[in-house]
């Protein structure tokens, strides 16, 4: 009788054991689209990760923004149509940068994955995204696996060319999140000179707690301009959360244009 009770107990904990890991070995399965720009997979950004436990956030309206990812001790950022991220501040050249289609945000698979520590595993019609501390997520390609039809990807109008006398920010998109060094994006009349100032404020009052003292730049003949400023720390005595505004205002002789600004975070 002992005997059997042994045995019987030995055969629940196996059922046990074998049911823990199989419920720890299961698969998400989640059906994308096949959406390709370079020979890279976008995929849209709720969904796949949020299902691998990070936090994702979107900072931006419909004509583009900065993505924030959380998870697996990693803060990885991306913005629409820019080749630049990082990972956890340092950063990081994209091969093909995010972008919005049919009103989603797609970013690119492999970058997102990895930076998240999934590897990631193309199967033909699937992409698996694996995990030793986690489930693994499959993907199921609609474009492959059913009869469904790809999204192919169509790439944004150019932005309209400088107009003279006019002054504009382009990127950052407001409330986007930026590095230490945040690229500037914008036009103005060509020939002019144009001046960068950048503000560190406070978000409980908006008070002034840094000024980053103006910078020259001479705009090309063309209107376009492209600058890195700097978006700085302050020392940790000062309380956070932060936030910065890059303003932008430029002279011919004898005259000052008025300024336009951007608010964006770190």
């Amino acid at each position: 009788m002992v005997d059997s009770v042994k045995r019987l107990t030995f055969v629940m904990i196996v059922l046990v054991a074998t049911a823990t890991f199989s419920s720890v070995a299961a698969a998400a399965d989640i059906w994308i689209d096949r959406v390709e720009e370079s020979g890279r997979l976008l995929v849209p950004l709720r969904g796949i990760f949020e299902a691998a436990g990070a936090t994702v956030d979107w900072y931006g309206s419909m004509n583009g923004g900065t993505v924030m990812i959380t998870g697996e001790g990693k803060v990885i950022t991306m913005s629409v149509n820019s080749h630049q991220a990082t990972i956890n501040d340092a950063p990081v050249q994209l091969d093909v940068p995010p972008r919005l289609i049919g009103g989603r945000v797609h970013i690119p698979l492999r970058f997102a994955g990895e930076g998240l520590g999934r590897i990631v595993d193309y199967q033909g019609d699937r992409v698996v995204l694996k995990s030793t501390t986690a489930e693994d997520i499959v993907l199921l390609i609609k474009g492959e696996a059913t009869s469904g039809v790809s999204i192919p990807y169509t790439p944004p109008p150019p932005p309209p060319p400088a107009v003279a006398g006019q002054l504009s920010i382009t990127s950052p998109r407001p409330n986007a999140h930026v590095p230490p060094r945040a690229e500037v994006y914008g036009t103005a009349p060509g020939g002019s000179m144009l001046i960068i100032n950048t503000e560190v404020r406070a978000q409980d009052d908006g008070g002034l707690l840094k000024s980053v003292p103006g910078i020259r730049h001479s705009v090309p003949a063309d209107g376009n301009w492209h600058f890195s400023v700097s978006c700085p720390n302050l020392p940790p005595n000062i309380a956070e959360p932060l936030y910065y505004i890059i303003k932008a205002y430029y002279e011919t002789p004898g005259y000052r244009s008025p300024e336009v600004s951007v608010k964006v975070f770190r």
